[in-house]
């Protein structure tokens, strides 16, 4: 185990957590929409929409031409007579008549904007139409579909995706989700250092497997505070009913059991066996509570219960480019603290001696 004592990848972990602790916070969100208002319209009748935007550039003189559409299903319809307020804030009008709301294929219009700064951006379901109980013969409000033209779909600077719900909390991004993939990569480790000393009775490795519970508990806890934080500013509470949620605590709990179990037997060799036996078996269950139930049940997770997994639709090219060195990084860090544990934990043993 001399690689413990090597000193590079301790580099590029502090390298890559720096890497990305600066970017994370230094590139800013894309252009989206954050608002529109009103939130609902009726056929027949031409309404006046003021659109929200963030991060977005209508009055910079290199914006081009700014359009906007209603879109429902694949039909992207015109908004007429823009005009803007102000970087962030423009008005449209938009009207659709009840002849039109039968060939619809959705109730719930899209909010499309571009233009040549900002690219193209969106508010998914922004606007709902209230359908008429019966056709208007004599209404002359007609929405009118086209092809959609642009000059720039992206836009034009290094920015992180604008999602709804989530919005700047997209950063917890790089420090959520791999507080997981580390303590999942400590507890993979410590069951094959488990292994390892059953089959040949190396006490070294019960304490590489030990320490290396330690050291995934650490990372446990910082997932869930950092996921308390985040289920907060999404969910507006700090903890909800939600399977993956749920299943973390459990999966932190078992290995809670762990060292609970290590504490109560004083025979150090009859300690590492059952220890050892019970690392196995904690395994199996962190697994099951982590990665399995929430996929075969609803939950709010991307990527779990029919939710849209992270790298369909939040995890693109720029959230990439921190999100993977992140994951090397405090991967690493969690070995790193792996490695000290261990040293003194030998240091104690010899001092016991």
């Amino acid at each position: 185990m001399n690689w413990l004592y090597t000193k590079w990848w301790k580099w590029l972990s502090a390298v890559l957590l720096f890497y990305v602790v600066i970017g994370s916070y230094m590139v800013p969100l894309s252009p989206g929409i954050s608002k529109i208002g009103p939130l609902s319209f009726s056929p027949d009748s031409i309404y006046t929409f003021t659109i929200s935007g963030y991060h977005t550039h209508f009055k910079d003189p290199g914006v081009g031409k700014i359009q906007f559409w209603f879109k429902s299903g694949n039909d992207y319809f015109q908004a007429k007579d823009l005009n803007i307020l102000s970087a962030n804030t423009g008005e449209v009008k938009f009207g659709i008549g009840s002849n039109q709301q039968d060939s619809l294929k959705t109730n719930n219009f899209d909010i499309i904007g571009n233009d040549d700064i900002d690219g193209t951006f969106a508010l998914r379901e922004g606007v709902t139409l209230i359908k008429a109980s019966k056709v208007d013969s004599s209404s002359t409000v007609n929405a009118t579909t086209g092809p959609v033209e642009v000059v720039h779909n992206k836009h034009q600077f290094l920015a992180f995706p604008y999602r709804e719900i989530l919005y700047e909390s997209i950063r917890n991004t790089f420090f959520h989700v791999p507080m997981w993939f580390v303590m999942t990569a400590l507890v993979f480790f410590s069951l094959v250092c488990s292994v390892i000393y059953l089959t040949k009775g190396n006490s070294l490795y019960d304490v590489f497997a030990h320490q290396s519970i330690v050291a995934a508990l650490l990372f446990g806890i910082c997932g869930l505070a950092t996921g308390m934080v985040w289920a907060k500013n999404t969910w507006g509470h700090y903890w909800v009913n939600d399977p993956k949620l749920n299943g973390a605590a459990v999966g932190v709990m078992i290995y809670f059991a762990y060292l609970v179990l290590r504490g109560s037997i004083t025979d150090e060799i009859k300690r590492a066996r059952i220890a050892a036996a019970y690392n196995i078996f904690s395994l199996v269950i962190f697994a099951l509570f982590i990665y399995i139930i929430p996929r075969l049940t609803d939950s709010l997770h991307p990527g779990n219960g029919g939710n849209p997994a992270f790298s369909k639709y939040d995890l693109d090219s720029s959230l990439r480019m921190f999100f993977y060195p992140a994951s090397i990084g405090w991967i690493l860090l969690g070995f790193w603290i792996f490695s000290i544990l261990t040293r003194l934990e030998l240091i104690k043993q010899k001092q016991e001696l």
